[in-house]
C-alpha cells in the first residue's frame, strides 16, 4: 500500500507542477510539461518525502520536523496554493 500511496502522491504532485508551470513559466519544458525549475522542485520534494522518518504519513505541514529547506517549502507551497483549487476542475478523480 505504501508504494501505491507514494506513486499516487508522485503523480498528483507532478500534475500540480504542470498546472502551475503552464500558467507561470514560458519557455523550454521537458516531456512532462515542466520547466527545469519546477522539475527540480518536484523531484526534490519527492526525494525528501521518500526518506521521511515518519513514512510520509499525513501532511508535511503538520509534521514536528521539516525534511525540506525553507526555500523548497515555500516553492512547493506556492505551487500547491495555485494548483490545488484547479485540480478539482481539471483532474476531479485525483
Amino acid at each position: 500500500m505504501d508504494n501505491e500511496r507514494t506513486a499516487r502522491d508522485c503523480k498528483v504532485l507532478e500534475t500540480m507542477g504542470r498546472i502551475f508551470c503552464k500558467a507561470h513559466h514560458s519557455g523550454e519544458k521537458d516531456s512532462s510539461g515542466l520547466c527545469p525549475s519546477c522539475r527540480e522542485t518536484v523531484e526534490a520534494t519527492l526525494a525528501r518525502t521518500a526518506v521521511c522518518p515518519f513514512g510520509h504519513e499525513g501532511n508535511c505541514q503538520d509534521c514536528a520536523i521539516h525534511c525540506q529547506r525553507v526555500e523548497a517549502q515555500e516553492r512547493i507551497r506556492e505551487i500547491m496554493r495555485y494548483a490545488a483549487p484547479r485540480m478539482a476542475l481539471r483532474h476531479p478523480l485525483m
